[in-house]
């Protein structure tokens, strides 16, 4: 598959002349037409490698696929070779068909996909009788205020003329509509002077403004996460309140809550939160981080062990960090 000058062959990444084995890539996110990677190489070291493609939503989801079920083939292995073959377990995301090794995470009735930030649920079909899974593949965690929320592409841009030198600068974010207006009103009173970059302005203050109408599961979710900012904390657990009291398996409104808290240095209710949200997703891992951060300020030792035994690398490759 792809273009000219990358491809794709069975477990290898071809870039020219280059060939990168796919398993090594332990992390791949793509902003626009731009996929930056991290690899582990033959040293052992983390390097960083960056594609501009059209096509980099794509290969950033075939390189799931292939990574993500190479490394749980892997891991079966270790398992049966251990004789604990009957310890793995495993789901594919209905969102990017990545494999999602579960093995260790408690049974719940939600699962995170790393590979493309969603949460899966799993309900009963009334007309079947079986068991579905459906994927929230259009909410994750905002990159501004680390929020479950439903992130949009937005355009940040700005006209510039200098008497003989004129140009622009535009650059791409992904963030939850009430997390723009700010950078949006910049934007615009910045532009006003040279004109040329107002419409772009205007455009995304309309997002802004008008994106934060979140209808079905999630509805409310946008309103009680900027009271959250804004410190109404009484009114945007209500408002979260309100969601949970129609779904109640919701692990991302209930990180939410826990990150409310946490700005709050209420550690004790923001605990209880996280474990809740990992209740409904063990392996929900904004959830896991944030509720690592509790227990070190909690001086809970012994649950933050057992919290990093479960996973294992995850935590304790941030607590080096």
């Amino acid at each position: 598959m792809w273009g000219k000058t990358g491809s794709i062959r069975d477990d290898l990444l071809v870039l020219h002349k280059t060939k990168i084995p796919i398993p090594s890539i332990v992390e791949a996110e793509n902003r626009g037409i731009i996929l930056v990677m991290r690899i582990i190489g033959e040293d052992d070291l983390l390097y960083d490698l960056t594609i501009r493609s059209n096509k980099a939503e794509k290969i950033k989801k075939e390189l799931g696929k292939i990574r993500s079920a190479a490394w749980a083939e892997n891991y079966r292995r270790e398992l049966k070779e251990k004789g604990e073959a009957d310890a793995f377990r495993k789901e594919t995301c209905p969102s990017c068909q990545a494999t999602l090794n579960l093995s260790g995470f408690p049974v719940s009735p939600q699962v995170y996909c790393s590979f493309c930030n969603a949460i899966i649920t799993f309900e009963e079909d009334a007309f079947d009788e079986k068991t579905v899974a459906r994927a929230d593949k259009d909410f994750g965690i905002c990159d501004e205020c680390q929020m479950f929320a439903k992130p949009r592409r937005f355009t940040i841009f700005y006209f510039y003329f200098l008497v003989y030198v004129f140009g622009y600068h535009s650059r791409p974010t992904w963030r939850c509509p009430p997390c723009m207006r700010k950078d949006a009103w910049k934007m615009f009173f910045g532009n006003l002077i040279f004109i040329l970059g107002v419409p772009v302005a205007v455009v995304q203050l309309f997002r802004s403004y008008g994106g934060t109408s979140i209808g079905g599961k999630y509805a409310g979710l946008d309103g009680a996460n900027l009271r959250a900012r804004k410190g109404k904390l009484e009114e945007a657990i209500e408002a979260y309140r309100q969601i949970l009291q129609r779904h109640p398996t919701a692990a991302g409104v209930k990180y939410n809550i826990g990150l409310t808290f946490c700005t709050q240095e209420r550690f004790e209710e923001a605990t209880q939160m996280f474990e809740y949200a990992l209740k409904d997703c063990s392996n929900y891992q904004p959830a896991a981080e944030f509720l690592a951060e509790c227990y070190e300020h909690l001086g809970e030792t012994e649950k933050l062990d057992e919290l990093k035994r479960i996973w294992i690398e995850e935590i304790a490759d941030s607590d080096e960090e």
